[in-house]
């Protein structure tokens, strides 16, 4: 099969978004022990996730970030797949004793974020997107409270009766929902975006942002443009500057993570 590459994948503006992933470690980046926190990745066990859950995890192994990676079976496509998130989530916070951080298995770690978020006092804390506001439920904090649980297992009902909606879209109408109540029932913190930062977005430039805790490298780009490829000519295909950005950026996250 022969893939074209599109030309000029990163624009002058882009170029700038991009925040430097860590190629030494100190020890204010590391987390300290001890911190009650659990962090939790699920994938499903083909190659593909597999290499991602690898990148995850030497990320988190070398700034002393103790993971939980789950192996699920396949749900029956990408979207099924990450909704199957709530599900995940309600089973580990029934499970797991102390808060949870939860991160999609396409991240990063840049430097620890678990002594930030040990004092907030919330039942869930989340980041929204810098553009349209929209709840991103690539990194999500919980906290080991009654309403966290409720909050999950409502969450997961929701997604199974409206299961052709993206989970996160269903989270964050829950969370509206329960603003409107005279006395709502979850308390919400907004995390800053660099806990849920995307590499190569130009309204980064915005931010003023010079760390980053947690990247995430969109995976679903990759997922998305082999469905596209397999639809169309199996040997011939024009990748998307997105999908090569991805490409680009994945290449040097692990040139760092696993050096030859």
């Amino acid at each position: 099969m022969i893939i074209l590459n599109r030309k000029r994948a990163w624009n002058s503006y882009l170029k700038q978004a991009r925040i430097p992933f860590p190629t030494i470690v100190s020890d204010a980046m590391k987390a300290l022990p001890m911190s009650n926190i659990t962090v939790v990745a699920y994938h499903t066990n083909d190659t593909f996730y597999t290499q991602e859950a690898k990148r995850l995890c030497a990320s988190a192994a070398r700034l002393n970030i103790p993971i939980k990676i789950t192996v699920v079976e396949d749900q029956g496509g990408w979207v099924k797949n990450t909704s199957f998130k709530s599900a995940f989530l309600k089973k580990e916070r029934a499970e797991i004793r102390g808060a949870i951080l939860y991160v999609d298995v396409d991240a990063v770690f840049h430097r620890s974020p678990l002594e930030s978020l040990v004092n907030l006092n919330c039942d869930i804390a989340v980041c929204y997107d810098v553009q349209d506001k929209h709840l991103m439920s690539g990194t999500l904090f919980l906290q080991d409270t009654p309403e966290a649980m409720q909050l999950m297992t409502e969450w997961n009902k929701e997604c199974q009766q409206r299961a052709s909606v993206w989970d996160q879209r269903v989270l964050q109408d829950i969370l509206i929902n329960d603003r409107t109540l005279s006395e709502p029932i979850y308390r919400v913190s907004e995390l800053p975006v660099e806990y849920c930062w995307i590499f190569d977005r130009e309204c980064n430039l915005k931010q003023n942002i010079d760390r980053v805790y947690i990247e995430h490298l969109q995976a679903s780009r990759s997922i998305q443009d082999e469905q596209i490829r397999q639809k169309k000519f199996r040997w011939l295909s024009l990748r998307k500057k997105s999908v090569q950005r991805r490409i680009d950026r994945v290449t040097e996250v692990e040139t760092i993570l696993f050096p030859k």
